[in-house]
């Protein structure tokens, strides 16, 4: 076989060529760490790998949407705690004004205070969260949910409401995993215009107008007399009131326990993602290194041999 010039020169430069793009790609692995640099290098590989990751991201963004669930939910939960602190102040001092021995001005000045008390009732119903949403609005979130209704009339009921509501009977929500969606409010509708007792009957008067009724019996110049009856009554609605939030911060309670479950697994699915796309991305050192100096060692005697049959021809021996 004759072996001439030009093949001497193109085995050597390919051969060279080839070696060093097998350095270069050894090079990519350990400066990045991935054993898969394109599609080419494992096809299966990083098929998998693509759908591993695709996989983790959605599970990312459910384990986001439950943490966002959880803030929205814990600021409810705060919320509806100052509801019943308020509410228990105004069944307290309803219990204290039944004292037969009070005076009408006594009573009126209990009174007095559960107007503060129903102002701080209306402004709580009116919260907006962080981002300037009523949080009691359903999702009418941009809509101030109560406003005093002018036209109303005693004795106080859904029928002539103290307050009315402008908000929906809708409850927002978050995706939360690929099956499920949760609540992340309540609106005021089913909080403070729906009020049930404590066997889930909805009482007829929402929480704005049974603490109203209350403030008529007790404060001498509204007109309302008081008497023993009317105030049992009123007092009842009361209790029915904070059983009523109790419940509310029950349900609240028990999604926030399921957010923690879910956010929980989550995190540990997202592990085993880790591992997953570790055991096939992942580069093995040793063997990547040992590849490395092989390389070298190859890429340096090619080059050296390269150079010494290039100079190889007749016309030196003559």
């Amino acid at each position: 076989m004759r072996v001439s010039t030009s093949m001497i020169f193109n085995t050597g430069t390919n051969g060279i060529r080839n070696l060093q793009g097998e350095l270069y790609k050894t090079q990519n692995q350990l400066s990045t760490g991935r054993r898969i640099l394109t599609p080419a290098d494992d096809p299966v590989g990083a098929s998998e790998a693509l759908r591993v990751t695709q996989s983790k991201n959605v599970n990312e963004r459910f384990i986001e949407n439950q943490a966002q669930a959880q803030t929205k939910l814990n600021f409810l939960d705060t919320t509806l705690d100052s509801l019943n602190n308020e509410l228990q102040a105004i069944y307290e001092n309803t219990v204290a004004a039944g004292n037969a021995s009070y005076s009408p001005e006594q009573r009126g000045m209990i009174a007095e205070e559960l107007k503060r008390r129903l102002e701080n009732l209306v402004g709580l119903a009116n919260t907006r969260d962080g981002t300037g949403q009523y949080i009691f609005a359903g999702y009418k979130t941009t809509t101030e949910p109560f406003t005093q209704n002018t036209a109303a009339t005693q004795p106080y009921s859904l029928g002539s409401s103290l307050m009315t509501y402008n908000g929906d009977s809708g409850n927002p929500t978050l995706s939360v995993t690929a099956s499920k969606d949760m609540a992340v409010a309540d609106n005021g509708m089913s909080v403070f215009m729906q009020v049930k007792d404590a066997q889930g009957n909805v009482v007829g008067r929402s929480m704005f107008d049974s603490v109203q009724n209350l403030i008529d019996i007790l404060d001498p110049s509204s007109g309302v007399p008081y008497n023993a009856t009317d105030y049992a009554q009123a007092l009842g609605d009361m209790k029915s009131a904070i059983d009523h939030v109790a419940m509310s911060r029950a349900s609240v309670g028990a999604r926030m326990q399921a957010l923690e479950g879910m956010t929980s697994a989550g995190k540990d699915i997202s592990v085993n993602y880790d591992l997953r796309l570790s055991a096939l991305q992942d580069l093995d050192w040793t063997d990547a290194i040992s590849k490395f100096s092989q390389y070298k060692t190859q890429l340096e005697a090619a080059q050296l041999t390269f150079q010494q049959t290039s100079q190889l021809s007749l016309f030196n021996l003559l």
